[in-house]
């Protein structure tokens, strides 16, 4: 029979297995088999001094490109620190990052050899140093119930008095997958007017729970053990009165804390009977600023108008830039077929769009100050919103019209060249074709209604006008029953990007701007003016004098005198 040299090398590592195990005094019970993924592995007992460890080495289905992994044969053991989770392989000298097809899977069996001996029986913990320091990823995959601790918060926590119970408010975020997971994190500390919310603390979402936080009297250290003997030996330190008032309570979140660490504990009393959960307790990465202008937009506001796919996108971006302050405006409410292109989910559906999109600038940034506003600026009721409008839009830096509507654009481009705000704008075309970006800035572009005009003689020197399409859904219709080209996710994404750098611009001096041109049409595949993906078009405005006070609508001053002049009197 014929082997492949894949089936060939396996043959010779089992062959060597067999012989490691015959010549050594530390291996018992060797076996070959398959386990339920039809994968080969070797089980064996390794003997480290008086102790007889079950594992199983799994060749995976890409050896010898990758190592052999070597597992508790109990897939609920833990054996040493460097282990993922309980039950999971060991990280040995061996590994994915540094294996070469040359190494051997007994070279492996030694490696496992080697860490457990090293690793006291009496704990998980061993001097010998890892490999991943730092991998704090993966070190969670172990642990379901996870207790976030930031340094701030646990500061906050040690200076309670010893001995003393205080009131906690805990916030629970859970995520379903495999495996599910519950992070908790502390939202406040004390009650009423001594109530301190963390810095570094709760987040945004999650539900929140009731709480106590007890500092045990002395600072004895909070011994490394098995988690059932942990929450017992910890529950115990707790005095009565506090265990008898967990025990009413019948369901109580524990932070038991020495000064120096802390353990989350769940309490749940089932009449007589106790159950206990022990939270794996650890402290996140130092926070690194990791945007371009670092925290430059953070007193910055922008009024966004339209929540849609092109909006919500612009704004959870701008979000992330460190922009402050929000408005966003946006009287429709989002349906499951929205959720091809929003930046919205499935939780939000039935909900308007404004709302559920402030919602989620706040998970994004939980410094962030939103407000959101079902005004309909297309509807009948509008006139009776352009006062509101107008007043929104005099507090705000900066304005992005996103609705593609050129009645919402007319209004909002009247507003701002009466209150000199700066305008943004962008278009995505039907189909996915490309997209329009815009701004006008006062001072330095004409006002936005000449700007869009002078856009369009633009587009009529082309000869070809914008394929606009039906509005609000970025579609056109194909030829006769085509079914219509419907612009993606990602088309839409493309004009976000460029439509948020657009807006940054306004908000940083002239020498920081990336975009020098006050308006691109942006190709996203062959078609229109565009002769290729990417083929970008930049416009430049002619000079216009209409940022000038006084010299577009009429303010309640000029009406007044408009009033006069006709021999009118004021109603009111």
């Amino acid at each position: 029979m014929g082997f492949t040299v894949g089936e060939a090398r396996l043959i010779r590592e089992c062959e060597e297995l067999a012989d490691l195990a015959a010549a050594s005094d530390w291996l018992e019970e060797p076996q070959f088999g398959r386990n339920v993924d039809g994968l080969l592995t070797w089980s064996f007992v390794l003997l480290a001094g008086e102790r007889r460890i079950p594992l199983r080495l799994v060749f995976p289905a890409l050896f010898p490109d990758l190592p052999p992994f070597v597992f508790p044969a109990d897939g609920t053991v833990r054996l040493s620190q460097h282990q993922y989770g309980e039950g999971g392989e060991l990280c040995l000298q061996y590994r994915p990052d540094n294996w070469h097809p040359d190494c051997k899977s007994t070279d492996v069996v030694r490696s496992a050899r080697a860490l457990l001996e090293a690793t006291p029986e009496e704990n998980t913990f061993s001097d010998v140093e890892s490999a991943h320091p730092g991998d704090l990823s993966s070190q969670l995959w172990g642990h379901s119930l996870r207790f976030m601790l930031p340094s701030d918060t646990a500061r906050l926590m040690r200076m309670r008095l010893a001995g003393r119970a205080t009131d906690l408010q805990i916030t629970m975020e859970r995520r379903f997958g495999a495996p599910e997971s519950i992070v908790a994190r502390i939202a406040t500390i004390g009650l009423d007017h001594n109530q301190i919310e963390p810095k570094d603390g709760p987040g945004a979402g999650g539900n929140r729970v009731h709480g106590v936080l007890f500092r045990l009297p002395d600072i004895g250290k909070i011994p490394d053990l098995p988690p059932d003997e942990l929450a017992e030996l910890l529950y115990h330190s707790l005095p009565r009165w506090l265990r008898e008032w967990i025990r009413s309570a019948g369901d109580v979140f524990v932070v038991v804390s020495n000064g120096q660490r802390e353990v989350l504990l769940r309490v749940s009393h089932y009449g007589s009977e106790r159950k206990m959960d022990i939270f794996h307790t650890f402290e996140p990465p130092k926070t690194k600023e990791r945007r371009v202008h670092g925290k430059m937009f953070r007193n910055s506001s922008i009024c966004i108008i339209g929540a849609g796919s092109l909006g919500s996108k612009v704004a959870a971006s701008l979000a992330r830039e460190g922009v402050g302050q929000f408005k966003l405006l946006d009287n429709d409410v989002l349906w499951s077929d929205n959720l091809v292109r929003n930046e919205l989910d499935e939780m939000d559906v039935g909900h308007h769009k404004a709302v559920s999109l402030q919602h989620r600038l706040v998970r994004i940034n939980p410094d962030v100050k939103v407000g959101a506003l079902g005004m309909s600026l297309t509807s009948q009721t509008a006139v009776q919103n352009i006062a509101q409008l107008s007043e929104i839009i005099s507090t705000c830096d900066l304005v992005i019209d996103t609705t593609a509507d050129n009645s919402v654009f007319r209004m909002a481009a009247a507003i701002c060249t009466q209150k000199r705000k700066p305008l943004v704008w962008g278009r995505v075309y039907a189909g996915g074709i490309g997209g329009l970006i815009a701004r006008s800035f006062p001072s330095e572009d004409p006002p936005p209604l000449t700007a869009a005009s002078q856009l369009r003689a633009w587009c009529d020197e082309k000869g070809m006008a914008p394929p606009e399409g039906r509005e609000h859904n970025y579609g056109v219709q194909g030829q006769d029953d085509d079914e219509p080209l419907f612009a993606s996710d990602s088309d839409v994404g493309v004009i976000a990007n460029r439509l948020v750098r657009h807006a940054l611009d306004a908000l940083v001096p002239t020498e920081m701007r990336v975009h020098p041109e006050p308006a691109y049409f942006i190709g996203m595949r062959k078609g229109w003016i565009f002769d290729h993906p990417f083929d970008t078009h930049p416009v430049i405005f002619s000079p216009h004098e209409g940022w000038v006070k006084g010299s577009t609508s009429c303010e309640e001053e000029g009406i007044a005198r408009v009033m006069t002049q006709l021999g009118l009197q004021d109603d009111a």
